[in-house]
């Protein structure tokens, strides 16, 4: 057995720790979240530093000449054959969009982007359809606030051959429907490269949740995703309905009530539900309702030393609609 498919059950870990990950889904040194350092891993899995080195260190033995790795007769060539591919880039055929994402989409990566109604995310979100579609890679898109249909898609892609064989749309209006959806991803297994989920948001809104229950929700929801974009190398794109919420001069929550108080913008959802250090979070927003421009802005991964600044875009009515 190598490293890679050892079973969680085998590493000294304590029985409460062990039979939480199995909950989660993780039951091989397989499943666990590729990580740069033993903290990265504490931080996206959420345990205690110890029981974050040990899966970390175990999960290493595939790469370090021991028992498990590659034989140390092993040619350099080998060893670079033999390392993982560079993940490839996806035009978000939006040029500002693409330089904040250091050059494109990243394969395997996470993308939100978050606007008012009427912003032009919806726009971006089917540009990147197109991209992946270009490229033979198979799309699942979930539509959450009934407003798309796959008409709309097929209109986009309607020139690129085969399109509609790659391209499965579902759905989802409810918040106990999103969830079973997440719990039933895996029955999707190999069977998609893009998931692209429109207003991951509106089946949230006019749900009454505690405090700890949408926490929990939140979480469950970062796991799927982690494990998605980790083990099956799947890039994912959600769209996030901005809503107001009212500030205190301080930075607190204030009301209608609050002497001082204003109305701002927010992702409602915040960045609780992305994998720390592995989505980029991008807002957009038009200039005016009557005008096809906008800006786009970073909103993490924070760049130290730097404001984050508005990017203009603008839509083109071009082949395509791509965004410039």
């Amino acid at each position: 057995m190598n490293a890679q498919s050892q079973r969680l059950s085998s590493l000294p870990i304590p029985l409460s720790t062990l039979a939480a990950l199995t909950k989660a889904g993780y039951d091989t040194l397989d499943d666990i979240p590729q990580s740069g350092s033993a903290k990265q891993l504490s931080d996206v899995l959420k345990l205690p530093s110890g029981i974050s080195q040990t899966l970390y260190s175990s999960s290493q033995t595939l790469t370090s000449g021991g028992p498990s790795g590659f034989p140390s007769t092993q040619s350099a060539a080998t060893l670079i054959g033999s390392s993982k591919h560079k993940p490839r880039l996806f035009t978000t055929y939006c040029p500002p969009l693409d330089t904040l994402l250091n050059g494109g989409l990243n394969e395997g990566g996470i993308l939100e982007l978050s606007g008012p109604p009427g912003s032009l995310k919806e726009r971006i979100l089917l540009n990147i359809v197109r991209s992946f579609v270009e490229s033979g890679k198979r799309v699942l898109f979930i539509d959450c606030q009934n407003m798309f249909n796959p008409g709309m898609i097929y209109e986009h892609t309607k020139d690129i051959p085969a399109a509609h064989k790659l391209v499965s749309f579902h759905k989802i209006l409810s918040l106990t429907e999103l969830l079973m959806f997440m719990n039933n991803l895996s029955s999707f297994n190999n069977f998609f490269d893009l998931l692209a989920i429109s207003c991951i948001t509106f089946p949230f809104q006019n749900t009454q949740l505690t405090g700890s229950v949408r926490n929990n929700i939140l979480e469950k929801i970062k796991q799927v995703i982690t494990k998605l974009t980790i083990s099956q190398t799947v890039t994912i794109v959600i769209t996030s309905q901005l809503v107001t919420k009212l500030l205190n001069v301080d930075g607190t929550t204030g009301n209608f009530d609050t002497v001082g108080a204003k109305g701002v913008m927010v992702p409602p959802l915040g960045p609780s539900y992305l994998p720390s250090g592995k989505a980029f979070r991008v807002l957009v927003a038009l200039n005016s309702p009557t005008l096809h421009d906008g800006v786009v802005r970073l909103l993490s991964p924070h760049k130290p030393g730097l404001v984050p600044e508005d990017i203009p875009i603008r839509l083109s009515f071009e082949h395509h609609h791509p965004l410039k």
